[in-house]
């Protein structure tokens, strides 16, 4: 179902994307935190009727939201060293993604920190706004087209990977509480924990 209050959602989504992917590295994961919080409370607001019962947990949801995490990075895994193996040019994407990593620490705020509230807070918007109201394709559509501000076709491809999961958990469970466990945890594993760049960007941790 479309709606007004959809649409300018949609429009918030896409100029703070674009605020963030086009105005290069500096200051990155300030600007990642004002996308983030800046959907996730619209997303929060528009859904404020609904978003308590999406958002109460259960025991299920949190094991199937870091079970589906572990899912979800042996798969981004898999998908790393094929590139790595048949498609250089894409894997030297991924490298360059990661390079966010290395910005200098009095121009970021602590890495993790910003994951745990921007992960979370794109679940509240894509899926529990958007995905809610419109449905599984046309939230998976969207998710991904916004990262297209970035210009490189594997950040797509991963956010369509990532959303059809993530989206796919919320359509099963009917609950937030799967996707932002999932989402949040993922984004630890494959950002800070274990990346999944190369040699070079290992080392700038």
């Amino acid at each position: 179902m479309t709606t007004p209050a959809l649409l300018v959602g949609v429009m918030v989504a896409v100029v703070a994307w674009g605020a963030l992917f086009g105005m290069g590295r500096s200051a990155f994961w300030s600007r990642a935190t004002l996308a983030g919080v800046a959907i996730g409370a619209y997303g929060v607001v528009a859904q404020r009727s609904t978003i308590a019962d999406l958002l109460r947990p259960s025991t299920v949801d949190v094991v199937l939201g870091l079970a589906g995490a572990v899912v979800l990075y042996g798969v981004f895994w898999a998908g790393d060293r094929f590139l790595r193996r048949w498609l250089p040019a894409a894997a030297a994407e991924v490298d360059d993604l990661y390079e966010v990593r290395s910005v200098p620490r009095s121009e970021r705020l602590p890495i993790p920190l910003v994951l745990l509230v921007v992960g979370p807070c794109e679940e509240l918007f894509w899926r529990g706004l958007v995905q809610a109201r419109a449905g599984f394709t046309v939230a998976l559509a969207l998710y991904a087209a916004v990262h297209l501000w970035e210009r490189k076709a594997v950040l797509v491809l991963a956010a369509a990977a990532g959303g059809a999961f993530w989206g796919g958990l919320f359509a099963w469970r009917g609950s937030l509480v799967a996707p932002i466990v999932s989402h949040a945890v993922w984004d630890l594993a494959v950002i800070v924990w274990w990346p999944l760049a190369g040699e070079r960007s290992r080392k700038s941790r």
